[in-house]
């Protein structure tokens, strides 16, 4: 039997699966700040499921992980795959950046899974390429590889890349200062989004939530017109994505900020998504939103 678990940075989902299929009964979900350590809330996850022969574990961190070791970014937790394969005597422990789980479960979406935004059903191809981009508190991508069977999910730290010539370009031609956001994460991040939303508008106190909310309602026009900016930028760096990384099965976004871009911006969005591209010819990737809160079980269940 295998333990899966999601682990956010205010709440962790924790499930049983055996042969890559979740048993939805088993599901719990959890808020970290009730627990010290990750180590705490697995044992009282496992003391609730008694007599179930747990030997491997795949847990799926909002963090970066490197050899089997993990942060979690919101809170000072540290994981050691080694060290919980020791203390929970299992035969296997694995650790996966979120982003890159949410990558093994593309191939298993369903309908239920995501929301299309453009483009055509979801890919049933067994080989071909995809992209998950996760814009919440922080930034990151995860290529989807499929070949032979076979998921590949290459990690990434892509936030911390510089921000793209075309992007800067437009800033400045809106009179926003470019120097603010030299990096993909300072501006495609909920922080990023608040000061985008402060610098376009000028007004101080302004949140990037508070923004969305106004856009739904129709507020102000000047912070309407932040939105459109910012969903336009947004379709800037999903065009240079898709010649980075050719997915042909489709652009899969995910996170607060990406969902709530799409849902009150799309327009914009996709009108820049589908702009000509003499690299592309004409074949524009179909672009899904990711709404299943617990889709990155599936891919800790499926990897």
């Amino acid at each position: 039997m295998r333990l899966v678990a999601d682990i956010g940075g205010t709440n962790a989902r924790v499930a049983l699966c055996a042969k890559g299929v979740i048993d939805d009964t088993s599901i719990e979900r959890y808020s970290n700040a009730d627990w010290d350590s990750l180590d705490d809330l697995l044992r009282a996850y496992r003391g609730a499921q008694r007599g179930a022969g747990i030997d491997e574990m795949v847990i799926a961190v909002a963090g970066p992980v490197h050899a089997g070791r993990a942060r979690l970014t919101n809170r000072n937790w540290t994981i050691n795959a080694d060290a919980m394969k020791q203390d929970f005597a299992c035969k296997r422990v694995v650790l996966l950046n979120d982003l890159g789980a949410l990558g093994h479960a593309v191939p298993v979406f369903g309908a239920d899974h995501v929301t299309q935004v453009c483009g055509g059903d979801l890919p049933r191809e067994p080989d071909g390429q995809a992209l998950v981009v996760g814009i919440g508190t922080g930034f990151n991508i995860s290529q989807v590889i499929c070949k032979d069977g076979a998921t590949v999910c290459p990690p990434a730290e892509a936030g911390h890349v510089s921000m793209p010539s075309a992007i800067l370009a437009e800033l400045v031609e809106h009179g926003c200062n470019p120097a603010l956001f030299p990096t993909i994460e300072t501006l495609f991040s909920g922080r990023g989004l608040t000061a985008f939303c402060r610098a376009v508008t000028g007004a101080g106190r302004l949140t990037g939530e508070m923004a969305v909310q106004a856009y739904a309602t129709d507020g102000a026009p000047n912070t309407k017109a932040a939105i459109d900016l910012y969903a336009r930028l947004l379709g800037l760096l999903l065009r240079e994505f898709s010649l980075s990384y050719m997915p042909t099965q489709g652009i899969f976004l995910a996170g607060s900020v990406a969902r709530a871009i799409v849902g009150c911006a799309s327009d914009p969005l996709v009108t820049v998504l589908k702009m000509p591209c003499r690299f592309r010819a004409d074949s524009t990737p179909a672009l899904y939103v990711i709404e299943q809160d617990g889709a990155a079980l599936l891919g800790s269940a499926r990897y």
